[in-house]
């Protein structure tokens, strides 16, 4: 019972960072404003996570989690319709804090040094998420995982942007860009 506790309470403490930072950006939130939102003590907080950026960790690792739950009985055949969907599903879940994603890149441009902690897990993603769609594995080289990375960044671009009830221009952009992607796919199997 106590860890079905302390999993309600990080999840209340997430939330709590991500609609703060839709106000302001992740670099700027501290633990005091983060536990009087999520009605928590600070030392609550600071139990479960170093500083803000392990508390933005923790909402993407979740956010990774959720859509793969939401997809993976769905998933066909053909893997880049079902890259699509993973990322369409990813793209979805988020919209709900979208402007806290938002908030990102500048706070990433202010501490460059931040981008160390947050790359291996995005190459980590991506490769996972490949191997869900169905791409086998031995096309899963660095080379292919980091250009699935600029798609992918070029894509939550688009997103960000996306004014759209049903994210039809996020979907338009997916399909646009894993086209692309899928013959550098084909490419590397000469």
């Amino acid at each position: 019972m106590a860890q079905k506790r302390k999993s309600d309470q990080t999840k209340t403490i997430a939330e709590a960072a991500l609609q703060l930072a839709e106000k302001t950006t992740w670099d700027r939130l501290t633990f005091q404003d983060i536990a009087k939102k999520a009605k928590v003590k600070v030392s609550d907080v600071e139990a479960q996570f170093s500083d803000t950026w392990d508390i933005l960790k923790w909402v993407l690792t979740k956010l990774e989690a959720d859509a793969k739950e939401q997809v993976e009985d769905y998933l066909g055949d053909e893997w880049r319709d079902n890259l699509a969907e993973i990322f369409m599903m990813r793209f979805e879940l988020a919209q709900a804090h979208r402007k806290s994603f938002a908030a990102l890149p500048k706070a990433f441009l202010r501490h460059p040094d931040i981008a160390p902690r947050f790359a291996r897990g995005f190459y980590q993603m991506l490769d996972r998420a490949l191997v869900l769609s169905g791409l086998p594995k031995k096309l899963c080289q660095p080379a292919l995982v980091m250009a699935l990375g600029l798609v992918y960044l070029s894509v939550a671009d688009t997103w960000l942007k996306d004014e759209t009830a049903d994210l039809s221009r996020t979907m338009a952009a997916i399909n646009r860009r894993l086209e692309l992607y899928g013959r550098l796919v084909e490419f590397s199997k000469q």
